[in-house]
């Protein structure tokens, strides 16, 4: 049979390139410019507008809540089995609320010294001692070595303290949180009438019985205080000086360079270092 050849097909010829448009300049402006007028409306607002959610209302609103919370856990802290000490407020101007926006944090302290072994049962009595209404809860690590405290005491302070078994004092912190605005300073003022244990104490160690002063209202609507006097002079064995003063009194620690006992109803706290020796008394909500 006779080969027969079959047509070639058809050359493939690709599509012509599209058509370049030109690049519409004015558009990317405009884009760039909107971006600019959004970032630019979004740090105004950041800046100005009024607090719209729970978490900006501003440090005067939190300052009164703090203040009265630091009553509630003074009252709650006290105990015949350990001395405590009212600090002063501290401001932190160096938080931030935002990239863009500074803020300031309040918070107050109450340090409680307790006798070794015993941080972790006076923690729970504290955690009782609270209002139910701040749902106060203690949590622990797997080792049970340390247990942290928190508490919610609304409007969004809270109170919050870490424990290690083998602590004999801890501090619990209350604290604003980082809010916009601000508040000046609340430095401690005289005290007209210091505890007697206070007078005592600070005239052993060569003081003249004046004292600076941290109060705070409980809930019962009484007073409680904590006068202080730093910067006497440390004695060279500070138990022997005030060997004539913590007679008859319950001491809780009794160290080489701090000693912490209750004289009735009333709190003490001596320490020295560097030369220099502190008393502090506190007159709580009992």
């Amino acid at each position: 049979m006779a080969a027969v050849s079959l047509p070639a097909p058809p050359a493939y010829a690709p599509p012509p390139p599209p058509e370049r448009r030109p690049t519409r300049w004015w558009l990317v402006a405009v884009v760039a410019a909107w971006a600019l007028v959004l970032a630019g409306l979004a740090v105004w607002s950041v800046r100005n507008d009024p607090p719209t959610v729970p978490e900006q209302r501003d440090l005067g609103q939190a300052l009164p809540v703090l203040h009265r919370t630091a009553g509630v856990v003074v009252a709650a802290a006290d105990g015949p089995d350990r001395v405590i000490v009212i600090g002063a407020v501290t401001l932190d101007r160096d938080c931030a609320l935002t990239p863009v926006r500074e803020g300031v944090e309040a918070a107050q302290e109450v340090t409680v010294r307790v006798r070794p072994d015993e941080a972790f049962g006076v923690l729970d009595s504290i955690a009782r001692a609270l209002p139910g209404a701040y749902r106060p809860a203690i949590r622990h690590n797997a080792e049970d070595t340390r247990q942290v405290l928190r508490a919610d005491a609304g409007e969004f302070v809270g109170v919050e303290a870490e424990v290690d078994a083998t602590a004999t004092s801890f501090a619990l912190r209350i604290s604003t949180g980082c809010r916009p605005g601000s508040a000046p300073e609340e430095p401690p003022g005289p005290v007209a009438r210091p505890p007697a244990a206070f007078v005592a104490a600070s005239k052993a160690l060569g003081g003249d019985g004046t004292a600076t002063g941290v109060s705070v209202t409980c809930p019962d609507g009484r007073t409680a205080t904590t006068a202080t006097a730093g910067d006497l002079a440390a004695p060279k064995d500070l138990g022997r000086a005030l060997r004539d003063v913590v007679g008859g009194a319950l001491v809780i620690q009794a160290e080489p360079h701090a000693w912490a006992y209750r004289a009735g109803e009333v709190s003490v706290l001596v320490s020295d270092g560097d030369g220099t020796a502190r008393v502090s008394a506190t007159a709580s909500c009992r």
